[in-house]
């Protein structure tokens, strides 16, 4: 009974944490109730979950900034409370790889991320107000237009992989394949649309992968993040941003000045940062806010929409400063290594939607806060393909020593 239900459990979990917009009563009940859940089945497979998260020591090292800032953060109260919720997200990202292999966390994926794209689909319409935000753009059960757009391509890549690759249902991968596209262009995301077409651009890979110059896949991984970082800065801020209630200029509505607020910022705590959740909780945040478009629409105190950066790695360099983007960018690399490395292997369906899907988090992160450490599924998925690699690649380096071994 208890391994029937544990999908379920685990599926709800990721579902209501990529920023479902979902009855104030079920969000005071997930915020205790996901702690003694997690709790619960992490103690049930305690021995194999402390085997996995050794094996992944500079993520871990980065996912401990979020706790050891409580004692450097500008902003002590809310990084005391938030700091847990980072916690809980990455702990959710490790159980994956400890209970599932590749294949199985691909399946489980397939479940949350079909589901959601059929309540995005079917509760608009049957409920009056819900799935449209202010500017009437649809974003499904999601709250926000930015994040809806970016779970919609993460979709849209699972089931297009699912489709090519898959043997069975794969008439219903086209199906989902083709509604997460229709849902991805009704949000408007104009970034994401743009980070989807270049992931598509990836699928040669499977050609590269079956040479011996792993370090030539690597390099050209390493091109593609900046040439296309570039093409996403450059088209966004294009755009008027933040979202439907700016009236400005166009000389204010760009993510620059504000960016440029935040360097200056930096430079008063460049190695360490403001601490988790520490910087717009801050008279530091309010200083940028204040003397920027955003005065008067965002504030930085309890019950108030958060701002953010619209950039995924200033905030993250704001909250744990150079040290914290080094050990991140460090395993960033390290984990592209791998998916590299396992391309040529028995799970390189897996690897590459994998290596894909981060691939797009890696450039959808240069124009908002998605996946960066925090509770969001989207950084859980990050981590469970960090320890699910590092896992995988420990086992068939035994595999082959053992195949070698001569037999008597």
């Amino acid at each position: 009974m208890a391994l029937k239900l544990e999908p379920w459990l685990i599926g709800s979990l990721l579902l209501y944490f990529l920023a479902v917009n979902a009855h104030p009563l079920i969000v005071k009940m997930m915020k205790p109730g996901s702690y003694a859940i997690l709790g619960i089945l992490i103690a049930w497979r305690w021995k194999r979950f402390a085997y996995v998260a050794s094996k992944d020591i500079p993520l871990l090292l980065f996912a401990g900034m979020s706790v050891a800032s409580v004692f450097w953060t500008a902003s002590p109260a809310f990084t005391s409370n938030e700091f847990k919720a980072a916690l809980r997200g990455t702990m959710v990202g490790i159980y994956l790889a400890t209970r599932y292999e590749m294949k199985q966390q691909m399946q489980l994926w397939r479940w949350v991320l079909g589901i959601g794209l059929v309540l995005s689909l079917v509760l608009p319409l049957v409920l009056s107000g819900y799935g449209r935000n202010r500017s009437d753009l649809w974003i499904g059960i999601y709250s926000f237009k930015n994040g809806a757009a970016a779970i919609q391509t993460l979709t849209a890549l699972l089931f297009l992989n699912t489709a090519l690759n898959g043997k069975k249902y794969r008439r219903l991968a086209w199906m989902l394949f083709s509604l997460a596209l229709v849902l991805l262009w009704l949000t408007q995301g104009k970034t994401a649309y743009l980070v989807f077409v270049m992931s598509l651009c990836l699928f040669p890979l499977y050609k590269f992968a079956k040479q011996k110059d792993k370090l030539r896949v690597v390099l050209m991984l390493i091109m593609f993040v900046l040439v296309g970082s570039g093409l996403v800065l450059f088209i966004s801020n294009l755009e008027f941003i933040v979202v439907d209630t700016l009236g400005k200029d166009m000389n204010f509505n760009g993510r620059i000045p504000i960016w440029q607020l935040m360097l200056d910022k930096l430079y008063e705590r460049p190695w360490l940062g403001y601490g988790c959740a520490g910087f717009w909780t801050s008279d530091h945040g309010l200083y940028v806010i204040n003397n920027s478009w955003a005065s008067g629409k965002a504030g930085t105190g309890e019950g108030v929409v958060r701002f953010n950066a619209h950039n995924g790695y200033m905030d993250m360099l704001l909250q744990y400063g150079f040290v914290g983007l080094s050990l991140y960018l460090f395993n960033i690399l390290s984990v592209l290594i791998r998916l590299v490395n396992l391309l040529n292997s028995p799970v390189i369906t897996e690897s590459f939607w994998m290596l894909q899907s981060l691939m797009a988090l890696l450039l959808l992160n240069f124009t908002d806060n998605l996946g960066m450490l925090g509770q969001s599924s989207l950084w859980s998925f990050y981590v469970s393909i960090a320890f699910s690699t590092a896992a995988e690649q420990v086992r068939l380096r035994r595999s082959r020593l053992a195949a070698a071994m001569p037999t008597s």
